[in-house]
């Protein structure tokens, strides 16, 4: 997972990728959600995206590292691809759109909404947390609610 991160964020080398972010730093994140999928419009131009019967689990991070510093983030992870990339977005929760896929998340069933407003509360209170995992396919709420199989619900 670090790897994947570091290629969507870059590493502390990577100067390119943080000139661009700072350069631009008006531009938001944006989040567009599909019957399939989630697509995230990062301020540097890239796209990432995830499909929702290929989401593997739901984490919250706060830290005061770079490029997080500030903020809460979600990290939603999804199976590899076929072609042996991880699908996956990142998003901070301030993301335009971000309230129609936290609705999103929050109908899953298993999704802990006690683990998200923690995170919250310390972002906004200038703390530091680990990441916390708020929903994991086939964790021991979802397995109750229905499986493995267990899909975001519909808007």
């Amino acid at each position: 997972m670090v790897s994947w991160l570091r290629k969507l964020f870059g590493g502390a080398d990577d100067n390119a990728t943080a000139s661009r972010t700072q350069a631009e730093p008006e531009q938001p994140f944006i989040v567009n959600l599909f019957d399939d999928r989630l697509v995230v419009h990062r301020p540097d131009g890239q796209r990432e995206e995830v499909e929702w019967q290929a989401l593997e689990r739901v984490v919250a991070r706060v830290s005061r590292r770079a490029p997080w510093t500030g903020k809460a983030w979600l990290i939603l992870i999804g199976e590899e691809r076929p072609d042996g990339r991880q699908q996956g977005c990142v998003t901070p929760l301030d993301a335009v759109n971000h309230e129609a896929l936290l609705a999103r998340l929050r109908a899953m069933p298993g999704f802990d909404q006690t683990l998200l407003d923690n995170a919250l509360r310390d972002a906004r209170n200038g703390r530091t947390r680990e990441d916390v995992v708020c929903w994991q396919r086939g964790g021991p709420e979802s397995a109750a609610a229905g499986g493995a199989n267990d899909e975001p619900a519909q808007p």
